[in-house]
């Protein structure tokens, strides 16, 4: 029995199968292709994004962060080209994509929030590890600063750890900025006491005192600020490194104290009111 092979081939569609199975191949292999080849130069690409941003001086974490970011939305477009060299539709998988997205970003928005304003952080540098700070309410030096949160030490060395949008989204003060922060100490004196003599007991609280700073700008200075019910006030101003503040805070408080003691001036109200307070430019 004689057998007509194109017949059969065209009967059964096996010639048509082969030319499906050979350009789905093709299409297979040109998809990997465009993966790995693209994954290869992703990578590149970040590497060199991320070498550019340390040369620069950019903090580590937010070089990381970034370097993440750039790698992620380098390989999705990766994947979606492979997709559509195969012939799956590009527009249903970018819409999934973006669909995905749109919900991971709702219920993800207060982590990204944080994220943005952690970058703000690392990126302007508005306080430093180390730094001392006061923000919402909260005071201490700073510990740690992450793309999320900040965390501080306090002076009672308890650790208070702040979403990093609660920290842009107030205002910030920050002790370290400047070298040297200013001790201020009001105490009264009695009516009828030798005000020169008052003024010079505290004043030298601060001038005998080894922490206090002195020099052309800076210089301790001692003011009658307010004249009471019962006793005229005298403001003290001395000046010290950062380091040295609260040293020189407890110290004046008691040296001012005992020096109008040794000079026979009554102090009505025996209490000293201490502010510390960052000098301005």
């Amino acid at each position: 029995m004689n057998f007509d092979l194109q017949a059969l081939s065209s009967f059964s569609g096996w010639e048509q199968l082969a030319q499906i199975g050979m350009s789905f191949g093709t299409n297979l292999l040109a998809a990997l292709a465009i993966f790995f080849i693209g994954r290869w130069v992703a990578t590149r690409v970040v590497t060199l994004m991320k070498a550019a941003l340390t040369r620069a001086k950019v903090d580590k974490t937010l070089v990381s962060f970034l370097g993440n970011v750039a790698n992620i939305g380098l390989l999705i477009l990766i994947i979606i080209a492979a997709l559509s060299r195969l012939g799956v539709s590009t527009t249903s998988v970018t819409a999934l994509i973006g669909g995905a997205g749109l919900a991971v970003a709702l219920s993800l928005k207060d982590q990204l929030s944080n994220f943005a304003a952690g970058a703000l952080i690392i990126l302007f540098r508005p306080f430093r590890v180390g730094d001392f700070i006061r923000v919402s309410g909260f005071e201490g030096y700073v510990r740690e600063i992450k793309m999320v949160q900040t965390s501080l030490r306090t002076t009672d060395n308890e650790e208070v750890v702040l979403p990093n949008s609660v920290v842009m989204g107030n205002s910030i003060v920050n002790r370290s900025t400047l070298p040297l922060c200013r001790a201020q100490v009001i105490v009264g004196v009695d009516y009828n006491c030798d005000l020169k003599v008052a003024k010079e007991a505290v004043l030298k609280a601060a001038t005998e005192h080894p922490l206090c700073v002195q020099n052309e700008e800076w210089q301790a200075a001692a003011y009658i600020t307010a004249l009471g019910d019962n006793a005229i006030e005298i403001t003290l101003w001395a000046w010290a490194n950062e380091a040295d503040r609260w040293t020189l805070q407890c110290d004046l408080n008691e040296q001012v104290v005992e020096n109008l003691r040794e000079a026979n001036i009554n102090i009505p109200f025996p209490q000293c009111d201490v502010h510390l307070i960052q000098p301005k430019d």
